[in-house]
């Protein structure tokens, strides 16, 4: 693990000083939109859509534009795909900007992998790893370096078209992501971790994958990386966490990129489960830029919940769109809040 460490550090700091002269784009501040996320249960593609925000001008700082590895590169030899999700969603953000100068919309990038990978490449190394978690899924070998190479390709060319629009700040770090949009979260019941151990699955290169997520995202030269945080459970089915792993993957991205790395983490509530406690700890230690993202689509007590990440340093929270969401609050209720946590960006 030092000498993963060691050849991690090494590197990055190579790739800190190739991009020390580029002005990096400002984080987002204030509240954000999750964007579409019942595509994830449904297993289609996302469909962005600005509707609940154009009914909720002038609150928010900005929201998650949503698609998919097997949309985006649907077969290895193609490059990115034309007009797609991307790009249609950030028309839709350029015309709500124009009607609300005021206060503009900053756009965080999440691109799903996982289960969304496209078909080539979870063939890669072998045929689809059927599993079970919640519902019936397939995965690719994502732990293994050609698929890792062949991802670590797909964000070159993500970052050769969208790392220099302005609206895209942040780009959200989903390497090594299998069920959710959270790379340190590996479900480990027994219809997922059999198959993944029967098809090769080893816990060292799904640490390695981890650690080189900065690599990965490199070629992303002014564009923020949010990465959200868990402890790992390696091997699989581990019961004690390793929040320690997790600290030292956050010193070593601060490292190579500075602020350019946001620490994120989305299970924030007035009481999180207790296996993040530590993770919350580490990123208050280290500090800001920290960002947050509801544990609960409505929080049992959503004013405590924002409060509580403002009191963190916080400098913006993504509410649930869908499954009720912020679009049950009253717009005098979501201008206290956003007002709270854009506090932070001033001090």
């Amino acid at each position: 693990m030092r000498m993963c460490s060691a050849l991690f550090t090494a590197f990055m700091l190579l790739v800190a000083a190739s991009i020390s002269a580029a002005e990096a784009k400002k984080p987002i501040r204030g509240l954000v939109s999750m964007g579409p996320m019942k595509f994830a249960a449904s297993g289609t593609d996302p469909v962005n859509t600005l509707e609940p925000l154009n009914a909720r001008a002038g609150i928010f700082g900005g929201i998650v534009v949503l698609a998919t590895w097997r949309e985006l590169q649907p077969t290895a030899a193609s490059g990115l795909a034309e007009n797609n999700t991307i790009d249609k969603a950030l028309e839709e953000v350029r015309a709500y900007n124009r009607k609300n100068p005021q206060k503009p919309l900053a756009v965080k990038l999440r691109v799903w992998a996982g289960f969304q990978a496209p078909d080539w490449a979870k063939n890669i190394g072998g045929p689809p790893i059927s599993v079970y978690h919640n519902q019936a899924r397939t995965l690719g070998r994502f732990w293994s370096p050609p698929y890792r190479k062949a991802w670590a390709h797909f964000q070159e060319m993500l970052a050769a078209k969208y790392d220099k629009e302005p609206l895209i700040h942040e780009v959200a770090g989903t390497s090594c992501m299998t069920f959710t949009a959270e790379p340190f979260y590996l479900a480990d019941e027994a219809t997922v971790s059999k198959p993944l151990n029967a098809a090769g699955f080893k816990p060292f290169q799904f640490k390695q994958c981890l650690m080189n997520m900065v690599s990965d995202y490199a070629p992303w030269k002014t564009t923020n990386l949010e990465v959200p945080l868990n402890p790992v459970y390696m091997p699989l089915g581990n019961p004690k966490g390793d929040p320690g792993f997790t600290e030292q993957f956050m010193r070593e991205c601060r490292k190579a990129i500075g602020k350019r790395c946001i620490f994120d983490n989305h299970d924030f509530d007035t009481k999180p489960p207790t296996t993040i406690v530590p993770i919350l700890e580490s990123m208050k230690k280290i500090g800001p830029p920290i960002e947050f993202q509801t544990y609960h689509e409505t929080p049992p007590d959503f004013d405590g919940t924002i409060q509580k990440a403002a009191s963190m340093g916080a400098g913006s929270i993504e509410l649930w769109q869908d499954y009720k969401g912020f679009q049950l609050q009253p717009d005098e209720k979501l201008r206290t809040w956003a007002a709270m946590i854009e506090k932070n960006a001033k001090e």
